[in-house]
């Protein structure tokens, strides 16, 4: 799948009033502390870099800085409710963060799990979709209790079932299978699994522009939830930390 920076709609002027995009305003109270990592996610034949890489707030694209060398990034945003993050990048699909409620605390870890045009394209292929580019993809990792900061190799909750509402047209959701003795262990999109493996991963695919609420349910265990702000183009990623957690 071709996926064009100028299909990337994060800052929408011209919206009308039915456009979902059109609800959601940026916030104005005072500054708060953004800190955070951005990794590559799944190979990177072309040893493409993430430094330089644009991190903005998407309801006010003029507010963000760059990646340095090392994946970090720091920069302060205006407080006062929920705020999306935006990555773009030459030769990577533009990402997204859940929309996180911002407090003058700020959030000291922030992370972006993004893939590569190629990656994008193989995972899709595993998992047997068309990308859409007026439509969005969703994922995020229902992780364990205690795991590190940013995720990682199998640290996923076995066994969830996650959900979208509302559920409208989203294809999904389709886990993450994760195999083999090899470390880190081949990790890839499998329709056949009906519940969440090790690696905790999960993908929503073509879903409709809107806001959304991402769950997980398992006997005996409750999870945190993310809200997803879906635009055109662009994938989701509602990564760890601020991803679906068991509590």
């Amino acid at each position: 799948m071709k996926y064009r920076v100028a299909v990337l709609l994060l800052a929408c002027a011209a919206c009308g009033d039915d456009d979902p995009a059109s609800n959601w305003v940026a916030n104005t109270g005072p500054d708060a502390h953004i800190v955070g990592h951005a990794f590559i996610f799944g190979p990177n034949p072309r040893a493409l870099t993430i430094e330089g890489a644009v991190v903005a707030v998407a309801e006010d694209p003029s507010v963000s800085t760059k990646v340095h060398a090392d994946g970090s990034f720091e920069f302060d945003v205006p407080s006062g409710g929920p705020s999306s993050f935006s990555l773009t990048q030459e030769g990577f699909i533009p990402s997204q963060s859940a929309a996180i409620e911002i407090t003058t605390a700020g959030i000291a870890m922030l992370g972006f799990q993004t893939p590569s045009l190629e990656a994008v394209d193989n995972l899709a292929s595993f998992a047997r979709v068309a990308p859409d580019e007026t439509k969005c993809q969703i994922s995020t990792t229902i992780s364990r209790k205690g795991t590190t900061p940013y995720g990682g190799d199998s640290l996923g909750v076995e066994g969830a079932v996650a959900t979208i509402t509302p559920k409208g047209d989203a294809d999904g959701p389709i886990y993450f299978a994760s195999e083999g003795s090899t470390n880190p262990p081949t990790i890839f999109p499998n329709r056949a699994l009906t519940a969440t493996s090790i690696d905790g991963g999960v993908i929503f695919a073509n879903v409709s522009p809107g806001e959304y609420t991402i769950t997980a349910h398992k006997d005996g265990t409750t999870f945190s939830s993310a809200v997803i702000r879906c635009r055109a183009g662009v994938l989701v990623n509602a990564a760890p930390p601020n991803g679906i957690q068991e509590l």
